[in-house]
């Protein structure tokens, strides 16, 4: 986004590499939210905590008081588009294969991860409607991000069908930020993925119409981990 023009601002527990800008600090801290959000006219929200845990003790800081700050400060600073990282888990198929699941099949978790990032994406269609925002929820495959992941991903058919390469996963954020759609007030839900020789499991025609992501990758290209 840098190299294409856009003023980047990071926030993380640690210093961002290649990022000069970065508030260092708790994303479940309002303060530390507020700062980051601070003068931005585009947040893309990737934290979480992305297994399953126990509700009050694991995800509840990450994963839905975080995105409350972000929601929050999006609308009193004067965001105009949010991002918001969901997750294919948000589907009762995911795991299955031989199938393609589609947007229109709602919400259908089936643990307690899931449901946070559910709740994710029915509060960003609330902040939409209410507060004039430009929101895209965004279902997002696999992208791994050590070797253990890769290892996974290479034992798994199913895996590997919903696989996001790096520099996929940069084409698509490019569009989430660059593309007129959604206008303010509206909210959209795409899945975010490679491509597949197979049945794809996640739909991304939406992604497509709406935003003009076409992804170039298949298993397991533009991956910096080595899996053979």
């Amino acid at each position: 986004l840098a190299a294409r023009g856009h003023i980047v601002r990071g926030a993380d527990w640690r210093p961002t590499p290649n990022v000069a800008d970065v508030i260092e600090g708790d994303l479940a801290d309002k303060d530390t939210v507020y700062r980051a959000v601070k003068g931005m006219d585009t947040v893309i929200h990737l934290a979480a905590y992305v297994d399953n845990g126990d509700l009050v003790e694991t995800l509840l800081r990450p994963n839905v008081i975080s995105p409350y700050y972000i929601c929050e400060a999006s609308r009193e600073l004067g965001v105009k588009r949010l991002i918001l990282t969901s997750s294919v888990q948000v589907i009762e198929g995911f795991g299955r294969t031989g199938r393609t699941i589609h947007v229109e099949e709602g919400l259908q978790p089936r643990n307690l991860y899931a449901m946070t990032k559910a709740w994710g994406e029915i509060m960003g269609d609330m902040y939409a409607k209410l507060y004039n925002l430009s929101v895209i929820n965004v279902r997002i495959g696999w992208l791994p991000r050590s070797l253990e992941q890769a290892q996974a991903i290479a034992r798994s058919d199913y895996a590997k069908n919903i696989y996001l390469s790096y520099a996929d996963a940069q084409r698509f954020y490019e569009r989430c930020v660059e593309s007129d759609n959604p206008a303010p007030g509206e909210q959209i839900v795409v899945f975010a993925g490679s491509k597949t020789a197979e049945v794809p499991h996640m739909d991304l025609e939406p992604a497509r119409t709406l935003l003009g992501y076409i992804p170039q990758d298949r298993w397991p290209e533009n991956m910096p981990f080595s899996v053979t």
